[in-house]
């Protein structure tokens, strides 16, 4: 079985071709296009920039995937598509060309991330691979993004369980506790800022470049002479929810009653920042897997490719003797990958839906 799979939740277009055979995974191909440069001087992704990208890549971006894994053969499978991409006048005409251009390649199924995530970001991807399925005859499987932030650690590992994961991103913080694959319940999520949000945010303050995450963990691994403490919000609050935009007001008036804003300062600002924040997400996760008797942690979300993130659970999975499952860098942050695996076990389950059917739902929850 081949499967490919759309990512369009945020700012990256993402595409993938899966190959499952004998339960066995190979990815095939793996495209990402990054808009980090497009949305860098906002500091953040502005979703009508984010949704104008995807229109402009989506087409080049399956076109370089389908060559990649050996499946783009010249021919025609054109089709009537102007009613589902009738509201994207750049996307229509890039794909009807595509599909006058190349045969229905060799896959079996397509899939794509109906949400969480931004609205418009999220209807570009879906309204794509409608029109994909109208062409091509097939089936689609609607991804929820949270879940395969869940699969993504566990492509080439087992999981025991009960286990609880940590899905912490730019726009999400969520503690999931797990029975199997297919039964989930979280037990606590962000109230304001997520954990990502959070390192944004702090990182502009200090006037550093977007994504903040990386800049901050580059920045703390220098040596600071200076000492400077923040607050590690709700982190012994009785319930697993997260709270960071106190630790953000905090970031910033430290920034503005700082005098003397030298490199040194910012040194130590960044190594605080870094410091209360996985302190939070490590505290609150293991005392979740303590409390629900669980048999591992797992780790997702673009948060995960954080170095101190990673030490702190690994030390603190080690102590309580419990199974640690980390995702492979190139599947922290979001990818089409994730996707794809998501969808073959959601297709295990039956879970097909009629492109016609297809909807955006950016406030969706994981189940």
């Amino acid at each position: 079985m081949k499967i490919l799979a759309v990512e369009t939740s945020c700012d990256d277009t993402c595409i993938s071709v899966l190959k499952v055979k004998n339960g066995n995974f190979e990815f095939l191909s793996d495209i990402v296009s990054s808009q980090t440069e497009v949305h860098k001087k906002w500091g953040g992704v502005y979703p009508t920039l984010a949704r104008r990208e995807h229109q402009k890549n989506l087409v080049p971006v399956l076109e370089k995937t389908l060559k990649e894994a050996g499946l783009l053969k010249k021919g025609n499978s054109s089709a009537e598509i102007k009613d589902v991409l009738k509201r994207e006048e750049i996307l229509l005409k890039k794909t009807e060309k595509f599909l006058s251009s190349y045969k229905k390649p060799e896959v079996d199924l397509l899939a794509v991330t109906v949400g969480p995530g931004l609205d418009p970001s999220l209807w570009m991807g879906i309204n794509f691979i409608k029109a994909l399925a109208k062409a091509w005859q097939l089936e689609i499987i609607p991804v929820n993004h949270i879940k395969a932030h869940f699969f993504a650690p566990m492509v080439l590992k087992d999981s025991p369980f009960p286990a609880v994961s940590l899905i912490a991103s730019g726009g999400h913080t969520q503690l999931v506790f797990s029975e199997n694959l297919n039964t989930h319940r979280v037990l606590g999520k962000t109230r304001d800022d997520a954990a990502g949000e959070c390192f944004d945010k702090t990182a502009r303050i200090l006037g550093l470049d977007y994504p903040g995450g990386p800049e901050i963990e580059k920045l703390a691994k220098k040596d600071s002479k200076k000492e400077v403490k923040f607050p590690r919000p709700m982190m012994k609050s009785d319930n697993y929810d997260f709270s960071f935009s106190g630790l953000k007001t905090a970031v910033l008036y430290k920034w503005k009653d700082e005098k003397d804003k030298s490199e040194n300062f910012r040194v130590a600002m960044a190594e605080e920042i870094q410091e209360a924040i996985t302190d939070v997400l490590t505290e609150k996760t293991f005392r979740a897997a303590e409390n629900r008797k669980a048999k591992a942690v797992i780790l997702g979300g673009g948060v995960s490719a954080n170095e101190r993130l990673r030490e702190k659970f690994k030390k603190r999975a080690e102590s309580k003797k419990l199974s640690l499952i980390l995702p492979n860098l190139d599947f922290s942050t979001d990818n089409a990958k994730m996707i794809a695996v998501t969808a073959y076990h959601e297709w295990k389950k039956g879970g097909e839906t009629p492109w016609k059917e297809l909807k955006s739902k950016p406030n969706l929850k994981i189940n």
